[in-house]
């Protein structure tokens, strides 16, 4: 089988769902490869992703107008106005699949019609990263003409056929991640402590977490520096933040001189093992609510308290629907100093038991084999 995979790395979630599908189909011995559309095949669009990104790191509460322009716009939806479409239809030709899956929404339309005019037989397949619904969830998701509509949750599900999905064509196929969060149960405790520890966390002592994400949209000096301050008892001895690819700030971290209540760990990119076993140990994660943390938080059990300073991105309401869906109040800060006092008010992490391999393998193989 040719698998072909759609993404965007508007944000993180949705390229870390692409390449954990590539990495599993490669080891089934699929021919697959991942490809972004918006930033290969037009600077117009290229720059929008660059600008979401932007956004997302300087001023999320100001997405909600830009998501709003993108759901009207309609820049993605007809063959006629796609922007770069002789450079997708160049790299179909040459890649020639029998099966494509889009883990984005704004590339269920027109590439779909695009795909089928150049391979009529060829498979399309949505996976929507959505946790649940909200004001973030797409009217770009739903498209009639493709195969099948995945995602995560029944959550998911139900909004795809609410806003239009033929019933039909919709299945719930579980979390899409890393092989790392499936194989997690079989880490040994002492494996999972020698992880850490090779990370430079003492794994004896408890530690809490600052998340990122792929674009490295964090507050983690702010946070620090909140919780340095507090007069509250802290029940922790280690401080873990993940830095992504942000050296600079990575450095700044590790160069702080102060009298400090607790130790510094900043990382680097971090592998799927090493983020498995530390969502895992962690006391807490403090995260934005985007779908790929929140998905390998839920599939470790990880108490989660939700970052929304400086305001909240309408995909980030999904995701704190989804636990609301699971009467589980999400414990939220707008400011770092409300940081500390959260951390006394920590709720009951949801876990979601992972099975061998994600359900969505044997989906596409029946799908992409069907004549």
């Amino acid at each position: 089988m040719k698998l072909l995979i759609l993404s965007s790395s508007t944000g993180g979630g949705h390229d870390m769902r692409a390449y954990a599908l590539r990495d599993w189909a490669l080891k089934k011995g699929y021919i697959a490869e991942v490809f972004h559309p918006l930033e290969r095949t037009s600077g117009i669009y290229k720059f929008g992703t660059k600008l979401y990104n932007w956004i997302q790191r300087r001023a999320p509460w100001s997405h909600s107008l830009y998501f709003k322009f993108l759901e009207h716009a309609n820049l993605h939806r007809r063959t006629t106005t796609l922007l770069g479409k002789k450079k997708f239809i160049s790299f179909l030709k040459k890649f020639k699949p029998n099966l494509i899956v889009s883990v984005h929404a704004h590339l269920n339309h027109a590439y779909l019609d695009l795909s089928k005019q150049q391979f009529p037989k060829c498979k399309f397949v949505i996976y929507c990263g959505e946790l649940a619904n909200g004001d973030g969830y797409s009217r770009h998701w739903i498209n009639s003409k493709a195969d099948l509509f995945t995602g995560p949750f029944e959550t998911t599900c139900k909004t795809a056929i609410e806003k239009g999905m033929p019933k039909s064509k919709v299945k719930s196929s579980g979390l899409l991640l890393r092989e790392a969060f499936y194989r997690n149960d079989n880490f040994t405790t002492e494996k999972k402590k020698a992880i850490l520890s090779s990370m430079g966390i003492n794994p004896t002592e408890s530690f809490i977490t600052l998340g990122t994400g792929a674009n490295s949209s964090n507050n983690h000096l702010e946070i620090i520096n909140a919780l340095q301050l507090t007069s509250l008892d802290l029940k922790f001895k280690q401080i873990v933040a993940l830095c992504g690819e942000n050296e600079d700030l990575r450095n700044r971290l590790s160069s702080l001189q102060m009298n400090r209540k607790f130790k510094i760990i900043a990382t680097p990119k971090t592998g799927a093992k090493e983020i498995a076993s530390l969502f895992s140990n962690t006391a807490c994660l403090l995260t934005r609510p985007g779908a790929g943390m929140c998905a390998e938080a839920l599939a470790c059990g990880t108490n989660v308290v939700f970052n929304l300073c400086g305001g909240i991105m309408p995909q980030e309401t999904n995701n704190l629907n989804y636990w609301k869906s699971r009467n589980s109040e999400p414990i939220i800060i707008r400011s770092p100093n409300e940081f500390p006092s959260s951390l006394e008010r920590i709720a009951t992490p949801i876990n979601v038991v992972l099975p061998s391999e994600p359900p969505l393998l044997k989906m596409i193989e029946r799908i992409g084999n069907a004549e």
